[in-house]
């Protein structure tokens, strides 16, 4: 028989349904299905149990399994697990929260103290001062500057100079100082022949070496583009070889030299041979030189000896406190400003002893004087008589423009400068120690009215004028009331006389004239931005607005018609800044309009103190007025620098055992703020006891030549 399976059920027979498992309740818990067993005891658990104690039942059975060394698992799910984990996120938070807020306190401390603070990235240091200098950069590390005669290249990164030369040779200066001698000894036998009595002596050879080499150094101009370096000195423009500094092209000035003007990518070398004036124009860039030759403009200008070389008689420097060598300032009329800091930067000691210096300085003027045979005039000293005929040559990004200038009228128009003397002398009764400034501005004064400045000469002539440009079909002519200056703009060529301003368009085309309340300062705008230190003016044009300021007031007038916009009054204006959001920067003094009037009164007490201004150009509304202590010098942006310098007389000699320096509290000094362009409110201060011969901003970077340094710094800006 074969072996068979079970049989398959009957048809219609119902087979039993699978047994479905049946929960166990959790005996803590009731109503809760048990989903795991303790695993010390075994004992039935519900996730609510384990949410307490886990894979046990009970605290009792974890402490078997630890006594035991049973491994219970841990579960997620625990409670004490769950707040533990929270916990740790918590601290993580907290911890990365508290580590990014003292990251955020640290880097405002480093920035505030540290970081956003100038410091020294370069310097470099000279045995022998230096009274005047330059400097450029090119690209973010590398400076050529001009320290007195002494041109140098140096690298921030390194901090090392590459290379250092020497431009002037003491064998010339000595040569100088021979000629200067032998006719300063011809001159006084000349002297002395004629009448024996004189005393006359001969100059001092070391001074006059020193001042011939101090004018040598000064009279250098560096220019630089890329890889080009230029140095212009009398007589010839030379180029230096990037990599070692030796000489690569001399450009020479066969004429006599009437100074050297930066103008964009070409320096203008203005060579003032009377009759026949010429520029050379020198490509910084291609390296390449031009000139352009002027004859007279018109027939009138044949007298070749009448001609000028420049626009108009140069004002004599004022002075400052004679308390130096006695008779060098003889003459000269004194700046009142310039004497009232100078006075409060005294000494205690010297403050008392002023009036018996200046006593001694007076007497010593009046001496010379007499033995001088010299009449007792009260004019003050150098001032040339007014030219009759004039041929300027003014440069301008869209040519050389030739002013020619004819005296029709010679009016010369005094005016009333100086208050009168007081009624009763400072001397009269008992004098203390705090009458000393009273006695001391008594004499000053005096010693002004004896040196003319009691009252000022205008020049309110009238004269004929002529303005053409080399490549423009058309001239301009016409007359104005006081000496003729022109300044080239943008789009426009303003020319400025006493009161009276006359805008043309480039095609020497008038477009309007104006009259203003004061006189325009005598100061041409800088042909080259970057050369107005304090700021541009008298005249600017920005977008569609001519700016002017006057002595007194700033006036906006539309370019187009010439209708004024605003005015405000503003006496001592230097120069104005515009920054990238076209907001204007308005450097100004305290000063009022008294100081106007009465523009050579001497008052030992008087502190003008210097003012910034921050205008909407478009309705003259003033945003912000601030005292930084000194004179805005660059804007930029968010950079902001204000300066304030005291620099000391160069003198370096005296005469009865004091010297201008002897007697200072305080000597050379220079303060840079960094000013908030939102509010004026200074966001940093950096101080020197030395005060610069150059300095120059280039957004955080600061360079500055020193006496015997020169100074790179820096600091962190975002």
């Amino acid at each position: 028989m074969g072996v068979t399976g079970p049989e398959p059920p009957a048809a219609g027979v119902q087979q039993p349904a699978p047994s479905i498992p049946t929960p166990t309740p959790c005996l803590k818990h009731p109503g809760q299905a048990a989903t795991e067993k303790c695993r010390v005891c075994g004992k039935p658990i519900c996730p609510r149990c384990m949410e307490l104690f886990g894979y046990v039942c009970s605290p009792l059975c974890r402490g078997k399994a630890e006594a035991r060394g049973i491994q219970v698992p841990a579960y997620a799910g625990q409670r004490t697990t769950a707040d533990a984990r929270m916990w740790r996120k918590v601290a993580l938070v907290g911890g990365s929260v508290g580590t990014v807020l003292l990251l955020v306190l640290g880097f405002w401390f480093w920035y505030a103290w540290i970081g956003g603070q100038p410091r020294v990235v370069y310097s470099m240091t000279f045995s022998q001062p230096a009274y005047s200098g330059a400097s450029a950069m090119s690209g973010n590390d590398q400076l050529i500057f001009l320290h007195g005669s002494t041109l140098a290249r140096g690298d921030l990164k390194q901090k090392k100079q590459i290379w250092s030369r020497e431009l002037m040779d003491e064998k010339d200066i000595d040569a100088e100082v021979a000629r200067t001698m032998k006719a300063s000894r011809a001159a006084i036998d000349k002297a002395t022949g004629t009448n024996p009595d004189l005393d006359l002596k001969m100059p001092d050879a070391a001074k006059l070496k020193r001042t011939l080499t101090k004018e040598a150094a000064a009279a250098l101009v560096l220019r630089v583009q890329g890889h080009n370096i230029w140095v212009a000195s009398p007589g010839k423009v030379t180029r230096y070889d990037w990599d070692t500094g030796n000489v690569v092209k001399d450009i020479p000035l066969e004429r006599e030299s009437g100074g050297v003007v930066p103008c964009g990518n070409e320096l203008l070398a203005m060579e003032m041979e009377p009759g026949m004036e010429a520029v050379t124009h020198i490509n910084l860039n291609t390296c390449e030189a031009r000139t352009e030759e002027f004859g007279p403009p018109t027939a009138a200008l044949t007298n070749a000896a009448e001609l000028a070389r420049a626009g108009g008689p140069r004002p004599v420097p004022r002075a400052g406190l004679p308390i130096g060598m006695p008779g060098k300032d003889a003459g000269r009329v004194m700046d009142p400003a310039k004497v009232a800091a100078q006075s409060q930067h005294l000494s205690l000691a010297g403050s008392i002893a002023l009036p018996a210096i200046l006593a001694n300085a007076r007497n010593q003027e009046r001496i010379m004087k007499e033995a001088d045979g010299q009449p007792d005039q009260r004019a003050p000293r150098g001032e040339a008589p007014l030219p009759r005929q004039q041929l300027v040559l003014v440069p301008s990004k869209e040519g050389i423009m030739q002013v020619s200038v004819r005296m029709v009228e010679e009016r010369i128009v005094a005016h009333e400068a100086m208050k009168p003397p007081p009624a009763k002398s400072a001397l009269d009764g008992n004098l203390t120690v705090s009458g000393t400034q009273d006695l001391s501005n008594e004499m000053l004064n005096d010693m002004q009215r004896e040196r003319g400045g009691e009252v000022t000469r205008e020049d309110e002539s009238r004269y004929a004028v002529t303005l053409r440009r080399a490549d423009a079909p058309e001239s301009w002519s016409g007359e104005v009331i006081g000496h003729p200056t022109l300044i080239p703009l943008k789009t426009v060529n303003v020319l400025t006389a006493g009161k009276e301003l006359i805008v043309l368009d480039k095609s020497n085309k008038k477009l309007w004239q104006a009259t203003l309340t004061f006189k325009v300062p005598e100061r041409a705008s800088a042909v080259d931005e970057d050369a107005s230190t304090c700021g541009q003016g008298p005249c600017v044009e920005y977008k569609d607005t001519l700016f002017v300021f006057d002595q007194g007031v700033l006036t906006a007038f539309d370019l187009a018609t010439g209708n004024a916009r605003w005015r405000l009054p503003s006496p001592g204006i230097a120069g104005l800044f515009f920054d990238g959001q076209g907001m204007m920067y308005v450097n100004v003094t305290s000063a009022d309009l008294e100081s106007l009037k009465y523009s050579n009164q001497i008052d030992v007490r008087r502190k003008d103190v210097n003012v910034v201004m921050k205008l909407d150009p478009r309705t003259g509304k003033t945003l912000w007025r601030a005292e930084p202590g000194g004179l805005v010098n660059y804007v930029s942006g968010k950079f902001i620098y204000s300066v304030y310098k005291y620099q000391t007389d160069d003198e370096d000699e005296g005469v009865g055992g004091y010297t201008a320096d002897s007697i200072m509290a305080r000597h050379d000094t220079i303060t840079i703020k960094r000013l908030n362009p939102s509010n004026g409110h200074i966001i940093w201060e950096h101080a020197q006891d030395q005060c610069p011969r150059d300095i120059r901003f280039d957004k955080n970077t600061i360079r500055m030549v020193f006496k015997k340094e020169v100074q790179v710094l820096r600091f962190f800006s975002f």
